[in-house]
């Protein structure tokens, strides 16, 4: 975490444009439809084919007939419904009754003929004209769908329940699938409706789409209320929305989630209306701006949520801006999917419909164990920025950038194909949710949680930019890597960005340095940021969260976050962990946020933490020029705590006594192991500061690959940084107080330079080879606190720590691994257990040797024959 300087709005690209309203389908509906503006008003508006004949006319291809012509609606477009029997026909459009002016395809005047198919057994065809566009739609290749229901009769069916009855009719004038009708003509009171299929009751859908399943009920609050039915084909939902002007009233019972989106505040897409939801303790003036009009909102009761306002307005709004304000301020929706960048606008989209490019997921990578995971962080622009990446131009620094493949620098793999090689299986990347600052920044200062970051998209349109964080994170699971975001919740980049709704976001006393503390112990705000979450693992499909200063929230909501997110994603097997620490600053409920003392209580949830203790422990302070156990210094205790997991001295998932206690993972899995992360200095520049020489070949090499190894043959969950592996350094022209906190610096600091890679290629071969050791030795991954203590035997003889491990729990003693951490300059003979050994990982690297001599300040393995 970083404290970070605001700047004031980001100006880049922004202001939208306003969609003007328009009445449609019926005298008080509050709809946004292609608008007709500026187009003159024709007269009349037929349409001459070789059906005419058909539907009564003297003959085909007849422009002045009675009987094919189309109606002016209330919002400027032109329609008719025709009953034509089964057949293959052509049409096009003519204006004021002659040929002088017409349209055929696509809208182009005295354009060709518009081919029609009717079904067998014939259909009533509705066909619409838009006279800005000169574009005609007809829904012959759709199926009929009526909503037939208790109010026909009341609309002029001659009965209720009529399948048969047209007036009730849906339509699907673009062929998407979706279909919609609104009216006004349905009195007050209770009614009940289904989803009926080619005018019969022989297929037909009720509740939650269930074929043939229970009566829909709605209520229509006042006569002459617009109410709004969608249909949708691919899951048979019918939904319906009634309301005076545009504030729906909800059918009978608790107010819901509209069906199959997930969402529950903010802008909740269908292509019959959009619910707009805001939490607002403490205004009750609440309005949303939309299409240039502006709406009121009212109370809603929502279960789980107290305080919102919602409005509903009718009419397909897909990509429209919107602006929600509260007391008169213009305030930003915290439930946006999609942001006008550098404005407080939303965009009404629904990201859970926009698949990656394909159409379809690629299959998560396979993971027995969360202890089974390699971690590397990176960020979006300082992995490929740089031209060394490889990466195609426009690519760089962007999110299809990390996922190019194929690239190369220097003779080396770059890019994900050098993540491939190196064995990693999760990435986790720095901030990519909407940010405020301007890049080159890391982005702790977030201003929309549900929103990627435009500086790393390639596109602007809403769905382009969707699709291409999604079409980033199938790629890395194509590659086999899960991906892992880096969020921020614990404060945002000021608090402007939600105080104009209400105070209540944010805690009184800043905890995280940034002087905007986001306050979880509020109901409403907790529950904000679990949405947050399920938002970005239901609709993007990501694999686990890294949370900037954890600590800043109360242990409880952590937990509930986590077994909330696990409960409704048990396939998933989610990474979630996080900074046990906040900004440091003295908090009054220290005993209730998540320290080392929380982390047992964690353990359902399957919460982790970074294990600052075995960080100092290893490689001394962050920023200081002193080395610990790396360098032959430190503890050879807490190493070997380390070592074994940092477990809890007893079994328990009771919350400890001591807030800083060291051993304090009731499972491995919760402890994230690390000597090296974005913050302060990285591995090497850490070796370098204090006094380490000889480069990678010398006492410097030898000190960063045995620190890396420490933390890769370790139990619990390693993880480092990138460039790491081929000794990347953020010092530039002995610069290194610049890189003790370059989350702003520029690229010639924070960029990776994959020349790096080739000039210390036995670092990289290191590393690499560590990672396939691990993944390659289950003595090394231990996934319970039982089998730590059972199956792991750990002496500290001096400075050395030697570790005999067996890797069943059926065997407990029957060690077939063996580590030794030797920080001494000299070499160490241990003690194997009986059996034929072969040392397996030394120095430098992978190697098959005989005997039981440790190498000097290394990690060395043995394993059983």
């Amino acid at each position: 975490m970083h404290r970070t300087h605001r700047r004031p709005g980001r100006q880049r690209a922004a202001a939208a444009t306003a969609v003007a309203a328009a009445a449609a389908l019926g005298l008080t509906l509050v709809a946004f439809l292609p608008s007709p503006a500026g187009a003159a008003t024709p007269g009349t508006v037929s349409v001459p084919g070789t059906f005419n004949s058909e539907i009564g006319c003297a003959g085909d291809w007849a422009t002045d007939c009675a009987q094919d012509q189309l109606t002016r609606r209330a919002d400027g477009l032109w329609s008719a419904t025709f009953d034509l029997p089964a057949g293959s026909y052509a049409y096009k459009v003519a204006i004021d009754g002659s040929w002088t002016e017409n349209y055929g395809q696509n809208g182009t005047a005295g354009g060709a003929d518009i081919p029609l198919t009717v079904p067998a057994g014939g259909k009533p065809v509705t066909f619409v004209y838009d006279p800005a566009t000169h574009r005609i739609t007809d829904d012959a290749a759709s199926r009929t769908v009526t909503a037939a229901g208790s109010f026909q009769s009341e609309i002029g069916c001659p009965g209720d329940w009529a399948p048969d009855c047209l007036l009730s009719k849906l339509l699907d004038t673009d062929g998407d699938g979706t279909y919609t009708w609104a009216t006004t003509a349905i009195p007050a009171g209770s009614w009940a409706v289904k989803a009926a299929i080619d005018r019969s009751w022989a297929e037909n859908y009720g509740q939650n789409g269930t074929a043939g399943g229970a009566d829909i009920p709605f209520t229509v609050p006042a006569g002459g209320a617009t109410t709004t039915f969608g249909y949708t084909a691919a899951t048979h939902l019918l939904t319906v929305v009634s309301g005076t002007g545009s504030t729906a009233t909800p059918s009978p019972g608790p107010t819901t989630t509209p069906p199959g989106t997930g969402n529950t505040l903010g802008a909740i897409w269908t292509s019959t209306g959009t619910t707009f939801r805001i939490w607002s303790p403490d205004s009750t003036a609440v309005t949303v701006g939309v299409g240039g009009r502006t709406y009121p909102l009212s109370p809603v009761t929502l279960g789980g949520y107290s305080g919102v306002y919602q409005a509903v307005v009718a009419g397909d709004l897909k990509n429209q801006p919107y602006q929600f304000s509260v007391g008169g301020n213009a305030v930003r929706d915290p439930y946006a999917q999609m942001v006008n960048p550098g404005t407080t606008q939303g965009v009404v989209v629904d990201s859970g419909s926009v698949l990656p490019t394909g159409g379809s997921w690629a299959a998560r990578p396979a993971r027995t164990n969360r202890e089974d995971s390699v971690v590397y962080e990176l960020d979006v622009r300082d992995f490929t920025v740089d031209a060394s990446s490889g990466v195609d131009p426009a690519k760089r620094g962007k999110f299809l950038g990390l996922v190019q493949g194929g690239t190369t620098g220097n003779g080396v793999k770059t890019g994900i194909d050098h993540l491939k090689e190196l064995g990693v299986t999760d990435v986790q990347i720095l901030p990519s949710f909407d940010f405020n600052s301007t890049v080159p920044n890391w982005g702790y200062d977030p201003a929309n949680y549900n929103v990627p970051e435009e500086q790393f998209s390639q596109y602007t349109a809403p769905e382009d930019r969707i699709r291409e964080y999604k079409d980033m994170v199938d790629a890395f699971h194509r590659a086999g890597i899960r991906v892992i975001m880096d969020v921020v919740y614990n404060h945002t980049a000021g608090k402007d960005v939600f105080g104009g709704i209400t105070g209540k976001y944010y805690n009184g006393t800043d905890l995280s340095g940034t002087g905007n503390s986001v306050d979880d112990g509020n109901p409403m705000v907790s529950r904000m940021i679990r949405d947050s979450l399920e938002h970005w693992v239901r609709d993007y499909n990501v694999d686990g969260f890294r949370f900037d200063l954890l600590g800043v929230h109360y242990s409880t909501n952590a937990a509930e976050w986590g077994s909330y997110l696990n409960a409704t994603f048990p396939e998933r097997q989610l990474q979630i962990y996080g900074e046990p620490w906040s900004g440091g600053v003295a908090d009054a409920a220290e005993a209730q946020k998540v320290r080392y003392a929380a982390v047992p209580t964690l353990a359902d949830a399957h919460v982790g933490v970074f294990n600052g203790a075995y960080r100092d422990a290893i490689k001394g302070g962050t920023q200081d020029a002193v080395m610990a156990y790396m360098n032959g210094g430190g503890t050879a205790s807490s190493i070997a705590l380390g070592m074994r997991g940092s477990p809890l001295a007893a079994k328990s998932t009771g919350r400890l006594a001591d807030t800083w206690n060291p051993a304090f993972a009731y499972d491995p899995e919760q402890t994230v192991n690390y000597v090296s992360v974005h913050d302060d200095l990285n591995l090497w520049d850490k070796i370098t500061y204090s006094g380490a020489t000889g480069g990678a070949t010398g006492r410097a090499g030898r000190i960063d690959r045995f620190a890396t190894g420490m933390v890769l043959t370790s139990q619990g969950i390693p993880f480092f940084a990138e460039g790491d592996e081929f000794l990347r350094s953020k010092v530039v022209g002995g610069n290194y107080e610049t890189a003790k906190n370059s989350y702003n610096a520029g690229d010639d600091v924070n960029a990776i330079h994959w020349g790096d890679k080739a000039a210390n290629a036995a670092t990289f071969a290191y590393y690499r080879d560590a990672i396939a050791l691990r993944k390659a030795t289950p003595a090394l991954r231990l996934t319970t606190w039982d089998a730590v203590r059972n199956q792991m035997s750990t002496q500290v003889n001096g400075a050395v720590v030697v570790s005999s491990i067996s890797s069943s729990a059926g065997a407990p003693t029957g060690y077939d691994t063996v580590v030794v951490y030797n920080p001494t300059d000299s070499s160490y003979t241990t003690t194997l257990p009986a059996g034929s050994w072969t040392k397996v990982f030394g120095t430098n690297g992978a190697t098959s040797a005989t005997g039981s001599v440790a190498d000097p300040l290394a990690v060395t393995v043995f394993r059983k024959n």
